[in-house]
């Protein structure tokens, strides 16, 4: 079974020290030590050939409007998300030359309206691991989706962050345990 590393959102907004989302993220992602997991997630991927997916989300001004936006996409619009300097991969967790970059998400799956699972097909690709932001958002929409796309998906449980420890906790001891097929460190996944 063909597997590729899929990172999810590594923008500039959510783990840079500049970023506009960085304040609320940072004790979460301090605690499961996001960054240098995500960059070791990233790294043996790479080590071992495995194709890395780039699953980015869309600037608020994006293409498509939609007529009943979420209060995520309200707060992204209404706070200047994903703009500029924030809507830019973090220096550390940018693409390298050979991994392919989806068209960006809007809403909070990987997959919805963007070229991810077209490409995922076109390359062979049976399995996911997941990777990124935010884990109770972008990262569990992603998982559903792929699973119902018939992936077989796992989750990094320590390359993902949100807003809250509660949120956090939520999401991987709750609900992605009830709807991914694996659950695995960043230890266990580069072992």
């Amino acid at each position: 079974m063909r597997s590729a590393l899929v990172v999810i959102d590594p923008l500039n907004d959510f783990v840079s020290r500049r970023g506009k989302g960085w304040p609320m993220l940072r004790e979460v992602a301090s605690d499961v030590g996001l960054l240098s997991n995500l960059r070791a997630a990233i790294d043996v991927a790479h080590e071992r050939g495995l194709p890395v997916i780039y699953a980015p989300h869309g600037r608020p001004d994006g293409p498509r409007r939609y007529r009943y936006p979420t209060p995520n996409q309200d707060l992204i619009r209404l706070s200047g998300f994903f703009r500029g300097f924030g809507g830019r991969y973090h220096c550390a967790l940018a693409p390298a030359r050979d991994d392919f970059v989806a068209s960006p998400h809007y809403v909070s799956s990987g997959f919805g309206g963007t070229n991810l699972d077209e490409h995922l097909l076109s390359i062979g690709v049976e399995a996911i691991t997941l990777c990124g932001l935010l884990t109770n958002t972008c990262v569990e929409s992603t998982a559903r989706h792929g699973v119902d796309l018939g992936y077989h998906v796992s989750v990094l449980t320590d390359a993902v962050a949100t807003w809250t420890p509660a949120d956090q906790a939520a999401a991987v001891n709750g609900s992605l345990r009830h709807v991914v097929h694996c659950l695995l460190t960043t230890d266990e996944f580069t072992s």
